[in-house]
């Protein structure tokens, strides 16, 4: 009994102080996963908060390194506080997010116009040489299977063109709201095949189930279409788009200032 008091009493999230001096109350649990910690709501005033237990080196690097050359963006949501001693950041708490937007049916260019912003934060990050190595649909900034890169997949060496491949999924997945799981069938080719095997040529294994996803893409018992070959496929300025994000060869994606110059933003 006394062990099960002790592991409820772990498990529980406390009131905290920021290093604001903001006084946090809990008020629901909503979310906890092993090694990644919990997220959950707090009120302070009556203002809403999100704050979110953070890995040791994620937190120290921001707190040292980042921090001190970001005080505000308007495209990048950075924590508005911290615990100090407790690895965890503070959050504005936000009413929606692109996922349940983009599910309201807003129009194209709406929808651009989120892009666009978040566009502008990779930029942001990447120019500062900050790489973020994951994202989301609902928020952008959260890792994801669904949203990562191959060369991620095949735990092949990370660095800016896996933002932009991550970008490039939300981007074409959300039109239909689909999770794109089978990436070399979507959007290979050979040449940016040859580039990935390149990229992941140390791991022999890798290399081998690369080729052996590539050989079967046109199997009978796969299901999925390349992207070009998409019946619903929008303007030609978009199938360009999409292309030059979802590169398989990590050397030949675009970077976030040359999307943003793209002409499919010309409207925004």
């Amino acid at each position: 009994m006394f062990q099960k008091t002790l592991a409820r009493l772990a498990e529980s999230a406390p009131n905290y102080v920021g290093a604001t001096g903001s006084y946090y109350r809990f008020r629901s649990m909503i979310q906890k996963r092993p090694y990644m910690g919990r997220v959950w709501l707090a009120v302070s005033g009556q203002d809403k908060y999100i704050l979110k237990d953070i890995p040791r080196d994620i937190y120290d690097n921001f707190i040292e390194d980042i921090r001190p050359r970001w005080c505000k963006s308007d495209n990048i949501r950075l924590p508005c506080d911290s615990i100090s001693g407790q690895r965890i950041f503070v959050y504005k708490y936000m009413t929606d997010d692109f996922l349940s937007l983009g599910k309201r049916g807003i129009s194209t260019r709406a929808q651009k116009q989120f892009l666009n912003s978040s566009l502008f934060g990779i930029a942001e990050l990447h120019e500062q040489q900050v790489v973020h190595l994951g994202r989301c649909i609902k928020g952008m900034l959260a890792g994801n299977d669904n949203w990562r890169s191959p060369e991620a997949h095949f735990k092949g060496e990370l660095n800016k063109p896996t933002d932009m491949f991550a970008f490039g999924i939300i981007v074409s997945a959300l039109p239909a709201m689909i999770h794109l799981q089978r990436q070399v069938s979507y959007f290979g080719d050979k040449e940016g095949l040859n580039g990935l095997l390149k990229h992941i040529g140390d791991d022999e294994v890798s290399c081998q189930v690369l080729r052996i996803l590539w050989d079967e893409r046109a199997e009978d018992y796969i299901p999925y279409k390349p992207f070009a070959e998409w019946e619903d496929l929008m303007e030609p300025e978009f199938k360009d788009f999409i292309e030059k994000l979802m590169n398989l060869d990590p050397a030949k994606r675009v970077t976030a200032r040359e999307v943003l110059e793209h002409p499919w933003f010309s409207d925004v």
